[in-house]
Formats: C-alpha cells, sequence, structure tokens
C-alpha cells in the first residue's frame, strides 16, 4: 500500500529533477489534470532554484494544501485579495517554511479559479517584473479554468506535468519535462578472452582513434575561433548592451528599472498629492519591505477622438511585446526598432506609469497572427499576444514616402518614439503611440505637449511600411 504523502514527495522530487529546465526562464505556469501533482512539481522546483536566486510561488488551485501547510504567519489575504480589491502583493507574500529565498503567494480569502483573476493583465506585468531582476514567478494553475490560455500568454512559458496529458493553449512555448533514464541494460554472458596479441592490437587501435578525434575536434574548434574573430563586429552590434559590456570586462550600469522601486514619474508631470504603497521589494529584491511614492498625472481635460469615422477601419491589432516600469527599461534596442510600427505607449494603471511596447498595426487580427508567428520564428520575440491598440496620436498627414525617415529621426531627436503607416493614396500619416482607450493615453498626452506637439488623438489607419 503507499504510504500517506509519498506520492507528494515523489512529485516533488520530479520537481527538483525538473528544476534544471528553467534556468533561463523568470516565469511559467506548472499545471496538471491533478492540481496537487503540479503544487508539489512546483514546490520541488522552487527549493531547488531558491537556493541561488528568489522564487515565488502563486497558488491559483485554490487553498492548495501542500502551500498552506507551508505558510508562516496567519494573514488570510491572497491572490484573490490583491487582484479584485487592490491589496498589495508585498502583504499577501509569505515565506516558506525551510526556504528564505522562497516566497509564497496563497489564494486569498475568496475564489481564484476563474476567467476574472487567470485572464487579469496584471500577470503580464507581474512576469516583466520578475524577467528584470532575474527571479523567478512559478504561477501553479488548472488547465481547465477559463482564462487558462490567457494566463499562459501572459506569463510567457507553460511546463505541463503529470502521468495524463492536456491540451497546451496554441501558441505557448512549452517546457516538457525530458524522458526518465531508461532501465539498465540486461547483462549479457561474459565474452571470451581475447589472446594478449590481439588485446594489444586492439588497444593501439583504440589509442590511434582517440588521437585522430582529438586533432578534428581541435581544428573544428580553431576554425570556429577564426570564424567568431572575423565576424565578431557583426555579432557584437545584435547583441544587448548589457552582454556585449559583459564580454569585454566592463561592468555595467546597475539596472535602476527593476520591479522593486516604483515607476519613473515622466519629467514633464510635477507631483501632487503623493500616496504610499508597498513594493515587491521582499519578493524579488531588498528583503526590508519599504515605503514608496507614485504621483498623479497632471489635470488634462479628457482626450476626444478627432475621427470617429474610421472606427471600422482602424489599425487595431498589434502584437504585445514588452513592459517596463520605466522609460530606459522599456526602450526597444536598434533590432527592435527596425520592426514595423513599433509604439512605446506610457500608460497609467494603478497610480503607476507603465511603459508598454507593441509592434505592428492591422486592420485584420490574421496579419497580426502572421507577424507573430514570424517573429517568433525568426526568434526576435519568445511568447508574445496579440492586442486590439486602435487609438493613436497623429503627429503629421499628408508625408511623402522618401520623407518618412528623415521626419521619424527629427522626432527621436526630440524624444519622441513615432512610426509611419501608408495610407490608401500612397501617402503616409505619423503617428506615436498605441492605446485601447482614450483614458490610457493621457501621459503621453501631457509629454507631448511639453515638446511642442499638440495631442491630436485618432483611430489609426493604414498600414505598416
Amino acid at each position: 500500500m503507499t504510504a500517506p504523502g509519498s506520492l507528494i514527495a515523489t512529485w516533488e522530487i520530479e520537481g527538483r529533477r525538473l528544476a534544471p529546465l528553467l534556468d533561463s526562464v523568470c516565469a511559467v505556469v506548472i499545471a496538471a489534470n491533478d492540481p496537487s501533482v503540479a503544487v508539489s512539481v512546483a514546490i520541488g522546483v522552487a527549493r531547488t532554484h531558491g537556493q541561488r536566486r528568489r522564487v515565488a510561488i502563486a497558488d491559483l488551485i485554490g487553498e492548495s494544501p501542500a502551500i498552506e501547510t507551508q505558510l508562516t504567519g496567519d494573514d488570510p489575504h491572497g491572490i484573490a485579495d490583491s487582484f479584485l480589491y487592490g491589496v498589495s502583493l508585498n502583504k499577501i507574500a509569505r515565506p516558506m517554511q525551510g526556504a528564505d529565498n522562497v516566497y509564497l503567494m496563497p489564494s486569498g480569502t475568496e475564489s481564484v479559479d476563474h476567467q476574472e483573476v487567470y485572464a487579469n493583465d496584471r500577470w503580464r506585468r507581474l512576469a516583466a517584473g520578475f524577467h528584470q531582476v532575474g527571479a523567478l514567478l512559478i504561477v501553479v494553475a488548472k488547465p481547465q479554468v477559463p482564462g487558462f490560455a490567457e494566463l499562459c500568454g501572459f506569463v510567457g512559458a507553460l511546463m505541463p506535468v503529470g502521468e495524463t496529458a492536456f491540451p497546451a493553449p496554441p501558441g505557448i512555448p512549452l517546457i516538457a519535462a525530458p524522458a526518465a533514464p531508461p532501465p539498465p541494460a540486461p547483462t549479457t554472458d561474459t565474452p571470451k578472452r581475447e589472446s594478449k596479441a590481439r588485446a594489444r592490437e586492439a588497444a593501439q587501435h583504440d589509442a590511434d582513434s582517440r588521437r585522430r578525434r582529438v586533432w578534428i575536434l581541435l581544428m573544428l574548434f580553431a576554425a570556429v575561433v577564426a570564424a567568431v574573430a572575423a565576424l565578431w563586429p557583426q555579432i557584437t552590434e545584435r547583441l544587448p548592451a548589457p552582454v556585449v559590456a559583459l564580454l569585454s570586462g566592463k561592468s555595467p550600469e546597475p539596472d535602476t528599472a527593476a520591479l522593486v522601486v516604483p515607476p519613473t514619474p515622466m519629467v514633464n508631470v510635477p507631483p501632487r498629492d503623493s500616496v504610499r504603497r508597498d513594493s515587491l521589494g521582499n519578493l524579488i529584491g531588498d528583503r526590508t519591505p519599504r515605503d514608496t511614492t507614485a504621483v498623479d498625472s497632471v489635470a488634462v481635460a479628457p482626450l476626444t477622438i478627432a475621427n470617429p469615422q474610421d472606427s471600422a477601419s482602424a489599425a487595431r491589432y498589434a502584437v504585445y511585446f514588452a513592459t517596463a516600469n520605466t522609460r530606459a527599461a522599456a526602450m526597444p534596442d536598434p533590432k527592435i526598432r527596425s520592426l514595423e510600427a513599433v509604439a512605446l505607449s506610457p500608460v497609467m494603471e494603478e497610480r503607476e506609469e507603465w511603459f508598454r511596447v507593441t509592434v505592428g498595426a492591422a486592420a485584420a487580427r490574421a496579419d497580426a497572427e502572421a507577424l507573430l508567428a514570424r517573429l517568433r520564428t525568426e526568434k526576435i520575440i519568445g511568447s508574445g499576444s496579440i492586442v486590439a491598440v486602435p487609438l493613436a496620436f497623429r503627429i503629421e498627414s499628408n508625408v511623402t514616402t522618401s520623407l518618412v525617415p528623415t521626419r521619424l529621426a527629427a522626432l527621436a531627436s526630440r524624444g519622441v518614439i513615432a512610426y509611419a503607416l501608408r495610407q490608401n493614396d500612397g501617402s503616409a500619416i505619423i503617428y506615436t503611440g498605441a492605446y485601447e482607450s482614450p483614458s490610457q493615453a493621457t501621459a503621453l498626452a501631457a509629454s507631448l505637449r511639453t515638446v511642442g506637439v499638440a495631442p491630436v488623438l485618432v483611430y489609426r489607419t493604414g498600414r505598416a511600411f
């Protein structure tokens, strides 16, 4: 008979075996048809990674016994209270017993296995914060709950576990468990002893073969080194700046855009009333909780849409690329900037300013999905998702195609990240930002006014160059 708890212990050991698969991952959904299996694997992964970086486990199963028994303290608040009622994540995250670097976010006082929590866009921002500081977010979820596909898209990766498979959402990167080691081969009869002369001949042949393999490997290595040396300038142009600094032996600038500090307000927005808020400091940064401040936006007149008649033909679909809580951290590198219709959009959410990067502009969702598939194939984006952002600020109309690069460069020199869409008559309209609603666009409107650009909010039309 199976001893009580032995199955859970077995799956926790399996989690430790699978932990190396997440060495380069900062956010993942772990799911199984049996919720207890998913939780046990997550705990095994967390204990292993907690030895070298901070880890947080979010319980979307609902009062999972394996998580509840590991909690410290008696605070009943959890994910439901944070996502539905605004309780800070700093308050609900509690250290796991016996693991200094692992934090648990329980389900809370209400049910979490429903679409309002699973399909909440806040998971996207939370995952981005963990990516930014190199920590690991593990979300334990049920694949049968509505919103599971959206959750996986926001978090960015899925690790299915358990003995029975479940349908995985399409387009989500899967972290597949490697097969268990095969059983040992059956023993065979001991071969007859060879003569001494034949044994010496075989040994000599083996030695010659080893020498030949060593020489071949050395020549291949030399060829690779020579090729890399010849192409090194081109390679470094495509690498991110922190990687180039690391390879050159220079210390990169410290990353001040980590999620453990509040978003940096735009320089043109003077602070008014400040509010106190908790940070994720004890989760993925400094373990001592600290108060931070956020600023309100300057009061401006409500934005109106200048071309409501173009709503039906708007280029509303784009590919979500990334989000960061400072403009510097969200700024796309030259390789990303070379893509079509790249928009950097500041968005005020929960009294904080976030910077979202989207790529592309299409009137048909199928065209945006084709762009997303191409970006994944070319390894430019890891997961990504489709977002509806029909609104943008129109900066200039009736621009001839030959003048578009000059206009975009001039705007970039003033700090405005703009893009152009070709119109039916062959001219171009230059836009900046990409938004779902007028209320989201107020922060960028204030910023444009400070550089002398009148913010004209419109439905963006046309197609990407």
